[in-house]
């Protein structure tokens, strides 16, 4: 009877003892975290889903498709009907007036260059300089220079003329020079701010821009010397009956028997000044001081330096011959930048929504763990996305709402992460893409022909730019 007793009396003070409660207590509760954020989870990769397929198989416009993943996110979540409202309008709101001063001005100086012919000039000077025996590279240059202020498919049709003439002088299929042109096209569009896919993700990301400049210009070194090194290497001997059609086609002669003066004064200025002054405003700290200092890192902001791109731009076309009016071009600046910050705003407004719920710190135990699946994501995200959207732009900014609220998580700086979504928003285009289909009609190339040269070469650019990422991080960069 005593020791029945004595059996329950331990059993009880087993039961009730503190360090068992609390250890019980501990584990309910983590586990309970555990189901929670996992539940998290698996309501933002379904929206995600329901995003990618919405834009890509049903053809919701990438605008309506991101607020509605933003408002279904957060009810799903329980942030309730007016929070999740709130969120959203403040990322929305957060992100335009970061982002739409810089891309109407970016946009200002792409029409300039269009009107005056400044493009074109650009091209004629780098080909005369590098010799035709290096078109290919010369004209991928051109692109990567041009492309900053002009958006891809605009650039590709100005230039589209220069890229036949030379394609015939130099004796090179048209895919050769073509796609080497669409090489340096693509990396700029994509990485180099100020045009409006990168400046988004900075600003999504909160990223340093002066910082995020450098590291991508770098990446897109990589980027672009693969583009160009696989289309020389596997296109050589691939002639199309375009090819026989415009053998004939022969360079105009320029104007100018000094080109390379004007392309510096009249035309490159308007590209070069804001991103040396941006880039500039890398090298600067926060503790630095000094009126000099206040005043660089003054005309180093985004804004400023843009402003300034924009006033050389303006001198360019008071000088030029051109009969447009300078505010005809604002007007058209201002249009077609008008998408774009839509759906940046709207992507602003799903990172919010996202940063407000608080998932992210679910994942930041998780990413700990696994730092390569950390490093790599942004990456995998935005190449689903482009191959799944076709859409740079829809993918860079889609990509860097969901990272934005996770970066902080992420074994890498938000430079580096921003770097990692553009080089995943090279690959893979195919039928999708509106690019694959202006090749498909202004040279005559067959799909099947765009899918084992176009396709593959931005799935190798992808890869090299991931390379020239590694190789960053390596040497110290994070």
């Amino acid at each position: 009877m005593e020791e029945g007793k004595h059996d329950s009396i331990q059993k009880g003070q087993k039961e009730n003892h503190p360090c068992i409660i609390n250890a019980n207590s501990s584990f309910n509760t983590l586990s309970l975290l555990i189901v929670f954020m996992a539940l998290q989870l698996s309501i933002l990769v379904g929206v995600l889903i329901l995003l990618v397929m919405g834009i890509s198989r049903w053809g919701v416009h990438p605008f309506m498709a991101l607020l509605l993943s933003a408002v279904a996110l957060g009810l799903l979540w329980g942030l309730g009907g007016t929070q999740t409202i709130e969120s959203l309008l403040n990322g929305f709101g957060n992100t335009m007036k970061w982002i739409a001063v810089v891309v109407v001005l970016g946009a200002f100086i792409g029409e300039v260059l269009q009107t005056t012919g400044g493009a074109a000039r650009i091209a004629e000077a780098m080909v005369r300089k590098s010799g035709e025996r290096n078109v290919p590279w010369a004209m991928g240059i051109t692109g990567y220079i041009v492309s900053i202020p002009v958006f891809v498919d605009v650039a590709y049709i100005i230039l589209q003329p220069v890229t036949e003439a030379l394609s015939a002088r130099s004796k090179k299929p048209i895919l050769v020079v073509g796609l080497a042109l669409a090489a340096g096209l693509t990396v700029s569009h994509t990485l180099i701010p100020p045009t409006p896919g990168p400046l988004a993700v900075a600003a999504i990301l909160e990223a340093d821009l002066g910082r995020m400049l450098l590291i991508n210009a770098l990446v897109g070194i990589f980027a672009m010397v693969g583009g160009i090194w696989f289309v020389v290497r596997t296109c050589k001997n691939r002639w199309l009956p375009y090819d026989q059609k415009i053998k004939d086609t022969v360079l105009p002669e320029s104007e100018d028997q000094s080109p390379s003066l004007k392309i510096v004064s009249r035309d490159l200025l308007p590209i070069a000044i804001p991103i040396l002054l941006m880039a500039l405003g890398a090298f600067l700290k926060p503790e630095d001081s000094g009126t000099a200092i206040e005043v660089l890192r003054f005309v180093s902001t985004p804004m400023v330096a843009v402003l300034f791109g924009a006033g050389a731009a303006l001198i360019s076309l008071r000088i030029s011959p051109s009969s447009e009016k300078p505010n005809a071009l604002i007007e058209k600046a201002i249009v077609k930048s008008a998408l774009v910050l839509m759906i940046t705003g709207a992507g602003g407004a799903l990172g919010q929504v996202i940063k407000d719920s608080g998932v992210q710190e679910g994942l930041s135990a998780g990413l700990a763990g696994m730092p390569l699946l950390g490093f790599l994501l942004p990456f995998l995200v935005a190449a689903a996305l482009t191959t799944s959207t076709g859409s740079i732009t829809v993918s860079l900014i889609s990509t860097a709402s969901i990272m934005g609220p996770l970066v902080d998580t992420l074994p890498i700086s938000a430079e580096m992460t921003g770097a990692l979504i553009g080089a995943g928003a090279l690959c893979v285009f195919h039928a999708n893409s509106s690019f694959f289909w202006l090749l498909n009609r202004l040279h005559e190339i067959p799909v099947t022909t765009l899918y084992r040269s176009y396709t593959l070469q931005s799935l190798f650019m992808g890869i090299c730019a991931l390379i020239g990422i590694g190789v960053l991080a390596l040497l110290g960069f994070s």
